[in-house]
């Protein structure tokens, strides 16, 4: 995780929209790359890694720095329900709808 950050925080479920700002300034923490990774679809590049612009390197290394930022934080129940995704954007999607609703999606997107 973040330099200084020894103990991920964990989400017990409890308290959604405060763990919800701590998880979006840990993503922060990591890069603004990385914080944009949970707000727009992701898609692994087309072809082999090598043939990959700087671009979309970039893109899926902000996407796997995010999606292991979740794997870490989330509670196994939560992880059981979002262990299929391939993005952050989907992880990130799926645990608001779950625990704030679908009405709350639109305003975490913008």
């Amino acid at each position: 995780m973040a330099e200084g950050i020894k103990t991920p925080l964990k989400f017990d479920g409890l308290n959604f929209p405060i763990w919800n700002v701590k998880m979006t300034v840990i993503l922060q923490s990591l890069g603004s790359r990385v914080a944009k990774a949970v707000t727009k679809p992701f898609s692994v590049p087309i072809g082999d890694d090598d043939t990959w612009s700087d671009i979309a390197n970039k893109k899926f290394d902000a996407n796997a720095k995010a999606h292991y930022a979740f794997l870490q934080v989330l509670n196994d129940d939560d992880i059981v329900r979002v262990i299929y995704c391939k993005s952050a954007y989907k992880i990130w999607t799926h645990i608001v709808v779950t625990h704030e609703g679908t009405s709350q999606v639109k305003r975490a997107k913008n």
